[in-house]
């Protein structure tokens, strides 16, 4: 009996161990856009996800627009009122600020700086 259970568990091990070898874990794309030299990662399951990601980056790190919004919201009573935070910081302070990078930004990004994605 003893020697049943020690097979059972032991089957039960590779199973698993196979699960998550075979199906367990998912691909990982990672997505990139380059401005000025500059490249910028962003990582999701699927490309066109990563290369979004990869825009937001962008978006908030080096977009001239981005910026600009940024340092007059800085300025503002609001930006004032959330600790004048820094730009990574700020999106998540300011609503507007978010919506900018995550959608006008990184649309605008995907739609003509031509990020490129490999997935794992």
């Amino acid at each position: 009996m003893k020697k049943n259970v020690i097979s059972t568990v032991f089957a039960l091990v590779v199973l698993i161990a196979i699960g998550v070898a075979c199906g367990g874990s998912s691909a990982e794309c990672t997505g990139k856009v380059t401005y000025q030299g500059k490249t910028f990662e962003g990582k999701d399951k699927t490309a066109e996800k990563a290369k979004l990601n990869a825009c937001n980056n962008y978006c908030r790190d080096a977009d001239p627009q981005f910026d600009a919004m940024y340092r007059i919201w800085l300025d503002s009573p609001k930006g004032k009122a959330a600790g004048s935070p820094s730009k990574q910081e700020s999106i998540f302070k300011d609503a507007d600020l978010m919506k900018f990078v995550t959608e006008t930004c990184a649309n605008k990004c995907a739609a003509s700086m031509d990020p490129e994605a490999s997935c794992k």
